[in-house]
């Protein structure tokens, strides 16, 4: 009997080791070119191009399957760069009625254009030329120098309504700098713009999720936690790009002081109000909660404060939607509660979360045409 336990014992750890063995040796490689090259034609951020006024942009006139994380779905570009419904392309659009900006929550990383909510309000408001101009990792430095650009170069429009995202502020500190309100350039601090501080590196893990691909897949299909425990959720609670609302670190901007933070972004938005004002072109803010925000703050935090506050005699309309979306939350249940608004694993909105923006939009758009 024990003879015979030991003979499937060494099997089955001859088979794993095999497994090992072929999954380091060329299971990094057939995961790359057999599966994912199958399942998407490009990464979503190899879509992204420098731009020399205004940092990047993505590939104009561009369709085709992207991949963000687990997510595949299809994005499509027009010939001016700028997202778009897969379906309905117009050429040589120059005139809007509002374009909306904002960093990749605007650009709806994760979901189709039609489940954006962009698209969803483009889809609503049919009346209406409506242009998305948001883009991964834009802030303020760079809402300015775009819209700047695009207005010199005989883009027309009625409003700008800029979705000020809360890493925003981290982005104008760490990642970019405005020389002479005319382009931005990348700080020497822009390695450290993205990382999430809060994260401890377990190199162990880094390898293993690195370099043994199937290994990787089938251990979390097997052992998964669908709770707060785990680890890609619990990183995006505890992100260090969201949680200045609540727990300003000086370490995470590069020992500035909160007040020359803020000042920051907020003057790169006062250049933007009064290009837009020399322009007969009115400007609307909106602000939008984390899964940190969510989990750790309250309704009424300092990025509402901030932007409300800056809107003040400036903005047609500020668009506040925390409340929608902490009416949503139920605290004994916060698992279940993300995963109704946000892709799992991931900070962005899921169609869900996309549908409340969209549906308060129009709500409060309408109401203020008919005051």
């Amino acid at each position: 009997m024990l003879n015979y336990l030991f003979k499937i014992l060494k099997v089955f750890f001859i088979s794993v080791l095999f497994f090992l063995i072929f999954d380091i040796t060329v299971g990094k490689f057939t995961y790359k070119k057999l599966i994912k090259k199958k399942l998407v034609d490009v990464d979503i951020t190899s879509l992204s191009k420098r731009d020399k006024i205004f940092d990047h942009k993505v590939a104009k006139n561009y369709n085709g399957l992207v991949g963000w994380g687990d997510k595949r779905y299809k994005f499509c570009t027009d010939n001016n760069g700028f997202r778009v419904s897969c379906d309905k392309k117009e050429k040589n659009l120059k005139n809007f009625d509002i374009g909306f900006i904002g960093d990749s929550f605007t650009e709806g990383t994760g979901v189709s254009f039609e489940n954006s909510f962009v698209g969803l309000i483009e889809n609503n408001l049919s009346n209406k030329k409506i242009a998305n101009l948001g883009l991964s990792s834009y802030s303020p430095s760079i809402y300015l120098t775009k819209i700047k650009k695009l207005l010199n170069n005989g883009y027309k429009f009625k409003e700008i309504i800029v979705f000020v995202d809360i890493s925003d502020l981290v982005d104008d500190t760490l990642c970019y700098k405005v020389i002479e309100n005319t382009k931005v350039v990348r700080k020497n601090t822009f390695p450290d713009c993205f990382q999430n501080f809060n994260i401890k590196k377990n190199n162990f893990n880094d390898f293993f999720e690195n370099n043994f691909k199937f290994s990787n897949i089938l251990f979390n299909f097997i052992f998964k936690k669908n709770d707060l425990n785990n680890k890609k959720i619990k990183n995006q609670l505890k992100h260090s790009r969201s949680e200045w609302t609540y727990n300003y670190n000086k370490k995470n901007f590069n020992n500035f002081k909160f007040d020359e933070v803020s000042s920051l972004s907020i003057n790169h938005m006062e250049k933007l109000y009064s290009l837009l004002s020399k322009n007969s072109i009115n400007l609307s803010v909106a602000v939008y909660p984390w899964p940190g925000t969510l989990k750790f703050d309250k309704e009424n935090n300092l990025q509402v404060k901030i932007w409300k506050k800056f809107c003040i005699n400036k903005c047609s309309k500020f668009y506040n939607f925390m409340p929608q979306f902490f009416s949503e939350i139920n605290n004994n249940d916060f698992y279940n509660s993300y995963k109704k608004l946000f892709i799992e694993g991931d900070i962005h909105f899921n169609e869900y979360g996309n549908r409340i923006i969209a549906e308060n939009f129009i709500l409060k758009y309408n109401e203020l045409l008919l005051n």
